[in-house]
């Protein structure tokens, strides 16, 4: 989504080769350098994850766990709200934008069909604010309004700059947008703002991304055609059902635990959950990194490097969640009380399940990118429509029953389900190649880690600061000591090492 594509796309290479599969000239694509956009990629959203993560142990110790539920719950409605409205637009738009034809055009239609889909939402909203304020817990419809807008139009930047093949400004961005939130959030909650601090510093960050992203952008709207239309909506139709499983994965059970439980509950499992999708820090960087790339090898008939391409991204994606959903086993419950307060404690037993949740996760997101790039977004749509009735029949069955544990078992289930579906899809479509050296190799250094961790908390004390960090830090020397002890994922590191600097 960084771009060094035309303005409008419309000049095409006479001596650009072919897609066999089209019969068409396709224009000669912008290569990735996939050690290096990956590497700036994932140190950008460690940064990113540290400074956010920084921020969310301030607010969760400030502002307590009813006024932090009380914004989970607003973010899981704007969340709804944005991915109905959306409907697999933005990544409609990345898709054909990274095709590199008429991307003008195409973002006009994009622009056209994203403000068509937005309007009724804001007609309905305030017909419907005693309903969303009751459950909020807050009179905020208006922000909510305006959180949605500011949140649809700086995404849609963001998935241009990814087309364009600027994966690594798009970290950029996104660090500066999360900046401007804690900044503003943490001066607003000092002026006893309360859980306004936090809506207000959303709205805020959104607006200076649309911003500095639509500043970025190569890419400017062109007045569009029936064609490109046709071309958004053809591709959203499905992809829009493959967003709507990820809505339900990421937020149904929040907005379930918020109907039956009390607002501390939803803060408790909601930072359960925001804690281990750190663990895929590296798997979405290797997501964002390689789409493009694949749609435009697969465009450009170039199968064997997409295959290959596809194998190293699942060993890069496992390699650090395979280590840390073993830590989250044995130090879980330390985590959340030292780190956020005793209040948190009560989401332990989740807290495991959404860190084993995570391992499935980090292959879905690869494979699930894969069929996306290979434009067969139908498969995509059809794991989700399975999968996602399943979440949500789940959690309505599980949660009032068994509580946070119930939540995290039926997102659990549900990826697991999708991710089959979607392997069994994409392996019609071309052999899939996993490392299985390598990720075993990466799995038996998990085991000597945990083992080393067990004898380690004879001696020191988990639920102290320091004990903790000291045995987190223990965790990974011996984590990436035994990796690098086998010569080929030593040798990769280096590669990866030499090409980012």
């Amino acid at each position: 989504m960084n771009g060094a594509s035309d303005a409008d796309g419309d000049d095409h290479d006479s001596l650009a080769p072919r897609s066999p599969a089209l019969g068409v000239v396709v224009p000669e694509a912008r290569q990735v350098d996939f050690a290096r956009a990956g590497v700036l990629l994932t140190a950008v959203e460690a940064l990113s994850a540290l400074v956010g993560f920084a921020g969310t142990v301030y607010f969760a110790w400030v502002l307590g766990a009813s006024a932090l539920g009380v914004f989970f719950l607003f973010d899981a409605v704007l969340s709804t709200v944005a991915t109905v409205a959306d409907f697999g637009l933005r990544d409609a738009v990345e898709k054909r934008v990274s095709e590199g034809e008429h991307p003008g055009a195409i973002l006009g239609a994009a622009l056209v069909l994203k403000l068509t889909l937005l309007c009724p939402f804001v007609l309905l909203a305030y017909p419907l604010a005693p309903v969303i304020d009751g459950y909020v817990g807050a009179p905020l419809t208006g922000a909510l309004v305006a959180g949605v807008l500011v949140y649809e139009f700086g995404l849609l930047t963001l998935h241009v700059l990814r087309a364009e093949l600027r994966v690594a400004e798009t970290a950029l961005l996104s660090f500066a947008r999360l900046v401007v939130y804690v900044a503003v959030a943490v001066t607003l909650v000092g002026l006893d703002y309360g859980v306004r601090a936090l809506v207000y510093a959303f709205i805020g960050s959104y607006l200076v991304l649309c911003a500095l992203g639509a500043a970025r952008v190569s890419t400017r709207p062109a007045r569009p055609g029936r064609a490109q239309f046709r071309s958004l909506v053809r591709y959203a139709k499905y992809n829009g059902i493959s967003a709507l499983g990820g809505y339900v994965y990421n937020t149904m059970d929040v907005l379930v635990v918020g109907y039956v439980l009390a607002p501390a509950f939803v803060a408790a499992y909601e930072l359960a959950w925001r804690v281990t999708t750190m663990l895929l820090l590296v798997t979405n960087a290797v997501s964002n990194t390689v789409f493009a790339q694949l749609s435009a090898w697969h465009t450009r008939g170039e199968h064997e490097r997409a295959r290959d391409t596809i194998g190293s991204a699942l060993t890069a994606s496992l390699f650090f969640v395979i280590p840390a959903a073993v830590g989250v086993f044995l130090l879980g419950r330390e985590i959340l009380g030292v780190v956020f307060g005793p209040e948190y404690v009560v989401a332990a037993l989740a807290f495991v399940v959404l860190a084993a949740e995570k391992l499935v996760t980090a292959v879905n997101v690869v494979l699930d990118a894969a069929v996306r790039a290979f434009d067969h977004p139908r498969a995509g749509a059809v794991a989700t429509v399975v999968s996602a009735t399943l979440n949500v029949a789940l959690n309505l069955a599980l949660v009032p029953r068994y509580g946070l544990v119930g939540a995290a078992a039926a997102t659990a289930s549900a990826v697991v389900v999708h991710t089959l579906i979607v392997g069994a899809s994409l392996a019609r479509l071309t052999p899939l190649r996993a490392n299985t050296h390598d990720l075993g190799w990466c799995a038996l250094a998990a085991v000597a880690m945990g083992v080393t961790l067990l004898g380690a908390e004879r001696v020191v004390d988990p639920t102290t600061p320091i004990g903790l960090g000291a045995l987190v830090a223990l965790g990974g020397v011996v984590y990436l000591g035994v990796v690098l002890a086998d010569p080929s994922l030593r040798e990769q590191t280096r590669a990866v090492l030499r090409s980012a600097v």
